[in-house]
């Protein structure tokens, strides 16, 4: 080991994390995915490259000992992508698994996400973090020879959290400027230059036939030097070319009425497309971040039926100029970069897109009322799974979040936060939500809309709790206050400000903190005493009852066992608030003394907590059934709850959590 946070020479596995206490266990996914084996064939007329294929064999063999990583760098349509599938195709039975990943602007834990499903995994089985799904991915690839092929990856750190750990690995990255992969990993470049003209002409005869190409030998040398050795150029071309009727003269002279420029290339393909094929190639360039889009956002923004967006996609796949992968479409970099070039204000439409259908979807996953006191006259969505569309897109949403925040949208900024609250609100990605919560407080400053600004800010004011950021976090709830200007508004705001201070204090009295946590309960008592007060005085059924559930938190028991009563009547109808509900009965029956009754009801709760996917408040029951336990002296029976509730907190990213835990279980 050396100075620093990183790991230095060889090991089966490894595992990092800031303190570890106990064993570290990560299960199998309930469904494991068949292995994936075979690599898909390189196209009949890939052609030569044989230097860097020598190359990419001559990096593994030296080193198959460890894990060999191979960085494929060259200009945007050279064919690196092809180049690695082209060699691994060839050497596959060295390998016992294979996976291939983009990155592009994906976060980190949405590519491991990725990964994961690849070997099995749901969503729910997997842990929430960047640094839990990496240790997962290394943890269940131990055991066999990786081929990983990394695409469009932007950074070392990001390729880093992909590395498998069997020796005999083989990652191969389409990139450049991994400085870090160098030092640390031993990394070599294979450097991919523009084809040569035998190799270009070669592509060409396999897209179009010797023949053609023959009977115009001055004008084949000139399209050769247009293309310049970029794959994707000459792949565009042979099939403009193999159109009937299509000839190199004729192409040419569509390319010098564009200036002969390599983009020209491009400006043929596109005059020939059809108008809605040329209004779906426009699509793509217009798209945020990755560009990966399913059939079904490409026919909403473009209003037309679905049978006619997918003829029209098929044909930009056939025409060379989109990829279809996993039934979700993309364009090459280089096409894209054309492509955006005829977008106009296609971009704004697309962005708006995400930001209007993303908010209705996100009040039908979790309906709140905001919106439409916001935006009068909105409505959710009123069919699909929203769940796992938001969790589908949410790379996209991101993406559209950044654009319309650098385009001046304030407002599709605003529905963006708003529309990936219900994919971050359990804590998982506390980074992600501050982040896009405080591009939207800017919007809502900018926009001067107080109701907005207050919104978004209890977001970023949990985002920052999820991070223990407890101070930050007051300050948000306390600016969010000042904002309100309605009695709804001001109770929302005590009603978050007393939660910060809470949660600080409940840490604080499991950690045997008696003063600091008394302290913090009386704060947080005060503000949810005012909040009470004004949900009386507005009569608002649903908030009376969420309230109550949380001032009981902090009162007597006996205060807290009308509270909870009568909160469960006011929220019988919500499965997720019900569980809340309970878990607070279970825990005021122990804190009264009534260990075994308490212990009973929290046992109770877990599989409806499970199915609601209420991870956090699972780990909480098992917690205090742990101190229910030990209190009668079972040591033995408190030790095995704690142990489950670390298990679930690890499974799922609640990192903070589980070091408490740890922390609590060394001292038993």
């Amino acid at each position: 080991m050396s100075d620093g946070n990183y790991f230095d020479g060889q090991a089966d596995k490894v595992f990092q994390a800031r303190n570890v206490y106990g064993d570290v266990h990560f299960h199998a996914p309930e469904q494991p995915a068949a292995p994936a084996l075979r690599v898909q064939a390189p196209p009949k007329h890939y052609r030569n490259n044989e230097p860097q294929l020598d190359l990419l064999t001559e990096i593994h063999d030296e080193a198959l000992d460890r894990v060999a990583i191979a960085i494929v760098r060259g200009a945007p349509g050279s064919g690196r992508t092809t180049l690695c599938e082209t060699w691994l195709h060839q050497h596959q039975d060295r390998f016992d698994r294979f996976y291939e990943v983009r990155v592009g602007h994906r976060a980190g834990a949405d590519v491991l996400a990725e990964l994961l499903s690849k070997l099995g995994y749901g969503p729910d089985e997997m842990q929430a973090s960047l640094e839990g799904r990496a240790a997962m991915w290394q943890s269940q690839t131990a055991g066999f020879k990786v081929a990983l092929l990394v695409d469009d990856a932007l950074s070392a750190a990001e390729v880093k959290a992909l590395l498998p750990t069997h020796p005999g690995s083989y990652v191969l990255v389409v990139g450049s400027g991994f400085d870090a992969l160098h030092t640390r990993h031993s990394a070599r470049e294979v450097v991919l230059e523009p084809l040569g003209d035998e190799a270009a002409r070669g592509i060409l005869t396999e897209l179009v036939g010797e023949e053609k190409l023959a009977a115009e030998p001055e004008q084949l040398k000139e399209l050769l030097r247009i293309c310049a050795g970029s794959a994707a150029e000459l792949n565009v071309a042979g099939m403009i070319l193999a159109r009937q009727g299509g000839t190199v003269r004729r192409l040419l002279a569509r390319i010098r009425a564009k200036g002969a420029l390599a983009s020209a290339v491009f400006d043929v393909a596109y005059e020939l497309l059809s108008e809605q094929e040329q209004a779906v190639y426009r699509f793509f360039g217009a798209h945020p971040g990755s560009g990966d889009v399913r059939l079904e956002i490409v026919a909403e923004v473009l209003s037309l039926d679905e049978f006619d967006a997918e003829d029209a996609l098929q044909k930009l796949v056939s025409a060379k100029l989109i990829e279809v992968i996993r039934g979700r479409y993309r364009m090459s970099e280089l096409a894209r970069l054309h492509a955006a070039t005829l977008a106009g204000e296609l971009s704004e439409v697309v962005v708006g897109y995400y930001a209007e259908q993303g908010l209705r979807i996100a009040e039908r996953a979790l309906p709140t009322g905001w919106p439409a006191k916001i935006w009068p006259g909105f409505a959710p969505a009123s069919e699909g799974d929203a769940g796992e569309w938001l969790f589908a897109e949410q790379t996209n949403l991101l993406a559209a979040a950044e654009v319309a925040l650098q385009a001046g949208a304030h407002e599709d900024v605003i529905r963006l936060a708003r529309a990936l609250w219900p994919v971050y609100k359990d804590g998982a990605y506390p980074a992600e939500l501050a982040a896009v919560s405080q591009d939207a407080v800017q919007a809502a400053q900018a926009a001067a809309m107080p109701l907005a600004e207050g919104l978004v800010r209890t977001q970023l004011g949990f985002a920052q709790m999820q991070r223990r950021d407890w101070a930050s976090a007051r300050k948000q709830y306390a600016a969010v206050a000042e904002l309100a200007t309605t009695p709804e508004e001001h109770a929302s705001a005590l009603e978050a400000r007393g939660l910060a201070f809470f949660e600080p204090g409940l840490i604080a009295r499991q950690q045997g903190r008696a003063e600091e946590a008394v302290s913090l309960y009386s704060q947080a008592e005060v503000c949810f005493r005012e909040s009470l007060a004004l949900a009386e005085e507005i009569g608002a059924d649903r908030r009376l009852a969420l309230i109550r559930m949380h001032l009981a938190k902090v009162v007597s028991p006996e205060e807290a066992a009308v509270l909870l009563s009568q909160a469960e009547q006011g929220l019988k109808n919500e499965p997720g608030n019900l569980v809340k509900v309970r878990l607070w009965q279970g825990r005021k029956l122990i804190e009264a003394g009534a260990y075994e009754e308490g212990a009973a009801a929290l046992s109770e709760l877990d599989s409806a907590a499970e199915k609601a996917k209420l991870q956090r408040e699972r780990i909480a029951a098992l917690r205090s059934r742990a101190e229910a336990a030990l209190a009668r002296g079972y040591r033995d029976q408190a030790l095995a709850h704690a142990k489950d509730a670390l298990n679930i907190a690890r499974l799922h990213g609640f990192t903070a959590e589980a070091t408490d835990l740890l922390i609590w279980i060394e001292q038993l």
